[in-house]
């Protein structure tokens, strides 16, 4: 199914500068610069894990006009929607239609039902089951800030944001340098602590 990803002014970071320098142990500033670049490429690459190739700010808050995507109407004549955002907040409109090129038909969002990342809406006219497209207009997402994160999605980001900085500190090989250790562990770019902790939000969906 084909996203359509709304381009937004600023990036979200999922981590902050001060959380990965306490989970690496550092206090000088002298790599501030290189974390920050890495906090935002782990962001970046959790968005992409989540939620497709195309994702940017996939958990920041936003207002989303328009979004085109797909629904399923069942054989109650209820549509099902699964906006972009992992966390629809209020729907303002939404339209449906079978096939390119007929009309859309507005859906009333005076009472539909919201279960996190699904849209339901009851149709006042029966319709056939089945895939339709749909342009939806919702406001979804976490927030503006990594405090209006969930923690276990921070400490995720972090734990990518080290991860990966380790890497860059042990010459981009397959090996990590662990001090504590004294010894060399062999990695993959994706810690399973990581992955696991982002199931929750990991799309089936688009």
């Amino acid at each position: 199914t084909r996203c359509d990803w709304r381009i937004r002014k600023r990036e979200m970071d999922y981590t902050n500068l001060m959380t990965v320098k306490e989970a690496i142990g550092a206090t000088e500033l002298a790599d501030d610069a290189l974390l920050s670049r890495i906090i935002t490429a782990a962001s970046r690459m959790i968005d992409r894990y989540c939620a497709g190739a195309k994702a940017t700010d996939y958990f920041a808050g936003a207002a989303v006009a328009e979004e085109a995507g797909t629904g399923v109407i069942s054989s109650r004549s209820e549509l099902h929607v699964y906006p972009l955002k992992p966390l629809v907040t209020a729907v303002l409109a939404l339209s449906y239609r079978a096939a390119p090129g007929q009309p859309w038909r507005d859906v009333d969002v005076s009472d539909v039902v919201i279960n996190s990342y699904e849209v339901i809406a009851a149709l006042n006219e029966s319709v056939a089951r089945g895939i339709v497209r749909t342009k939806i207009s919702y406001t979804g997402g976490y927030g503006a800030t990594v405090a209006d994160l969930p923690p276990d999605l921070v400490e995720a980001a972090t734990v990518l944001a080290v991860r990966l900085y380790r890497e860059v500190k042990s010459g981009l090989t397959d090996t990590i340098g662990v001090a504590e250790l004294g010894m060399l562990a062999y990695t993959k770019a994706w810690p399973v602590r990581v992955t696991e902790m982002l199931q929750p939000w990991k799309r089936v969906r688009c």
